[in-house]
């Protein structure tokens, strides 16, 4: 555009930008109604299918209700044989959600079945794990993993409770839930929600194979949705959980390369998910059209913005022309030039200040000032931008010059302040004092510190520097003060002194119990007291050691110095490992340790060993500041993002005062006396907290004095 004059640009401009109104407003209409028709889809989809769900889980619970039915007609030892056969038969044929009961021995293998057809899906053996698992709980209906007869077979679900016959005799009930048939239930239930559609829901099992479609070819291959469709996210099997309630919507490129709009939710009775889904080309049908109109839009409004915007650029181009020639003429300094002032509209204004500019150059070309207003300029550009506080007084004791930092620090209105007496202007007595001091005293610098306390701000501001006296040819032309805050330098001073002070304290105590032993046993002792004070001096050696390790050990961790292995492990093995090891620990105070553990728990990435440690040093705290025969309870929770240990003890307890420093190197909450009787150095926490945010944990503690704490942490899945 380089070669275009103003009215053209202008043109252009006006046109470029009716077309970008327009097209903005209709993307972001055709915006909303595609986010208005995704959460409408994603919110009926999510009704649909928790009516879906739920029905399948009136159906599970009728099976299990059949079953508890049956052997509670077994285990009557009143019925005979026939007439027990006679009710479970009865029951069967009221149940429309089973085909047929198989009766099995206790070993699982196939016995009798109860059936409305010759043909049933009964498996002739029962996987070994479900048998193992009724064994443990026998008198609950257990539904298990889905399983495959054979290759190319449907599968089937079985749902199996142990029963004992009035003669004693043992043995295991099971129904199944046919593959087939719930291809058959969600068929029809995609029909009724989609106007007959009959694809639009499936269900797959735990290891993302398919369980019921429509597709009865996909669903003999056995064919697993593992990092595909909805699925993209999840790569191997042991992302896959199904074992709590949950619900995802979601856009992604289906099975067939389409993209789609879907939802799953996850149907935890059976292990299972149910997924409904809709290509989004005929979800968002409507949004394609506006956009179609959008485009016809911007031709038409382009077409006439462009008509309107040059017409308009003409009747500019005179004013404009005028001003370019009064800008040429300043420019070769011909300050005699005028506009007609007579206009009334915009232009009328631009003219008379360019006439006014004129005359004013005019002057100014007399008096020469340029080179000191852009000084001026400059000076006052760098101290207003400076980081640092930064004041200027003129020999009159007035303010030349301070900027909005210093300002903000002593409370003054910048505004307001440059002009006036510095004793009018600054607050504080220590900082007039100061700068009275400069005026009136012989030293050419003089260092000053204040602690100010800001508004707004919990913590006190430290700032320091220097007020300058400038001289010129033995004259004070000004005095200038710099100041810089140095409140995180001062802290850090202070937190190096305390620790210095803690380490003194914490190393003194085992060193000075080393001398004086070993100056006892220089004096000669008899063998018996040699070898005790001998044991006193290694078991003080080893505490001294111990704190100079575990400092060390949290030093290098701090410093990335220690490198921490990547491996997958299951946090319940690691927490059970720990507790069984560590169990005499509880025994010697005739403790209790109570578990919540699950028997099985996702693999989580980290440190094994680093990970016990942190199990040690809590499981052992919990013991030692515990008094006899008190409960220690140990819990695992597996969440969806991370898994949660908790170590919950009825000891000493913590106030909410130490609770804050708890996790401090060398700190120890001494609230209750007995804490003293045990030995300790007060870096075991930090220690552990450090190595649980290495491996992208949070830790922390809740408690009360004479009640008891829990200390937990998680860690990432």
């Amino acid at each position: 555009m380089r070669g275009l004059n103003f009215s053209t640009k202008f043109a252009l401009i006006l046109s470029a930008t009716a077309l970008v109104a327009v097209g903005v407003i209709g993307y972001w209409l055709s915006s909303i109604s595609l986010e208005v028709l995704s959460q409408n889809a994603r919110n009926f989809y999510e009704v649909v299918a928790r009516d879906v769900k739920s029905r399948l889980e009136e159906k599970t619970g009728t099976i299990g209700r059949l079953l508890l039915e049956a052997r509670g007609i077994f285990a009557d030892p009143e019925l005979p044989t026939q007439t027990a056969y006679g009710f479970i038969s009865e029951g069967l044929k009221r149940n429309t959600s089973v085909n047929a009961l198989g009766v099995y021995d206790v070993e699982g293998n196939f016995v009798d079945a109860f059936a409305k057809t010759a043909q049933h899906n009964l498996p002739l053996q029962l996987p070994q794990a479900l048998v193992d698992s009724i064994r443990v709980v026998p008198d609950k209906a257990i539904i298990w993993h889905t399983t495959r007869l054979a290759e190319s077979q449907i599968p089937v679900i079985p749902i199996a409770i142990g029963y004992t016959r009035g003669d004693g005799s043992r043995g295991i009930l099971a129904c199944v839930l046919d593959g087939a048939e719930l291809s058959d239930f969600i068929t029809r239930a995609s029909k009724e929600a989609f106007s007959g559609l009959q694809d639009r829901m499936y269900i797959v099992d735990d290891s993302l194979r398919l369980l019921a479609s429509y597709d009865t070819l996909a669903l003999r291959k056995q064919q697993t949705l593992v990092g595909k469709g909805i699925f993209r996210e999840i790569t191997n099997s042991s992302q896959i959980s199904f074992t709590r309630d949950a619900v995802a919507s979601k856009e992604y490129v289906g099975l067939g390369g389409e993209q789609m709009v879907g939802t799953y939710i996850s149907i935890t009775e059976i292990q299972s998910a149910l997924v409904i889904e809709q290509p989004a080309a005929l979800v968002y049908r409507s949004v394609n059209e506006m956009r179609k109109s959008v485009i016809f839009g911007l031709v038409a409004v382009g077409t006439a913005a462009i008509v309107i915007s040059f017409a308009v650029a003409r009747q500019l181009s005179r004013p404009i022309n005028q001003l370019l020639e009064a800008s040429d003429r300043i420019a070769e300094q011909d300050f005699e030039y005028r506009l007609d002032e007579s206009r009334s509209d915009e232009f009328g204004t631009l003219f008379r200040g360019n006439n006014r500019v004129a005359a004013e150059l005019a002057r100014y070309q007399q008096m020469n000032l340029n080179k000191i207003v852009g000084t001026r300029n400059k000076l006052e550009s760098v101290v207003r931008q400076a980081s640092d506080g930064f004041i200027v007084i003129e020999p009159n004791r007035s303010v030349f010059v301070l900027n909005d930092v210093f300002a903000r620090w002593f409370g003054v209105d910048s505004n307001n302040a440059e002009g006036r007496s510095f004793l009018d202007v600054l607050p504080d007595y220590d900082l007039k004092q100061t700068i009275m001091d400069a005026f009136t005293g012989e030293e050419t610098h003089i260092p000053v510190q204040f602690t100010l306390q800001l508004v707004g701000e919990a913590n006190e501001t430290v700032v320091k520097g220097t007020f300058v006296r400038v001289m010129n040819d033995n004259q004070l032309t000004a005095v200038m003060g710099v100041l810089r805050d140095v409140t995180r330098e001062v802290a850090v001073d202070k937190m190096k002194t305390e620790l210095v002070s803690i380490v003194a304290h914490e190393l003194r105590s085992p060193l000075n119990t080393i001398r004086g032993f070993s100056d006892l046993i220089g004096k000669g002792l008899d063998e018996d007291e040699t070898k005790e004070f001998a044991g006193i001096i290694t078991s003080e050696a080893d505490r001294l050691n111990g704190v100079i390790t575990k400092f060390l050990d949290i030093n290098r961790i701090e410093s990335g110095r220690t490198d921490l292995r990547k491996i997958p492990f299951r946090i319940h093995e690691v927490v059970q490992n720990v507790i069984k090891v560590n169990m005499p620990l509880a025994e010697a105070k005739q403790m209790t340790v109570e578990t919540d553990i699950p028997l099985s728990t996702t693999p989580i990435v980290g440190d094994p060993d680093l990970i016990g440690q942190v199990m040690l040093n809590l499981f052992s705290n919990a013991v030692k500041y515990s008094e006899p025969s008190k409960t220690v309870t140990v819990e695992v929770i597996e969440g969806a993002t991370e898994m949660r240990v908790n170590v919950i003890d009825q000891g000493y307890g913590i106030s909410d005062s130490a609770k804050e420093k708890l996790f401090t190197k060398f700190f120890r909450a001494t609230d209750d006396a007995r804490v003293n009787q045990h030995v300790g150095t007060g870096l075991g926490l930090a220690f552990i907290k450090e190595i649980v945010e290495k491996h992208g944990g949070e830790m922390g503690a809740e408690s009360q004095l004479n009640v008891g704490s829990t200390f937990w942490f998680t860690l990432p899945k």
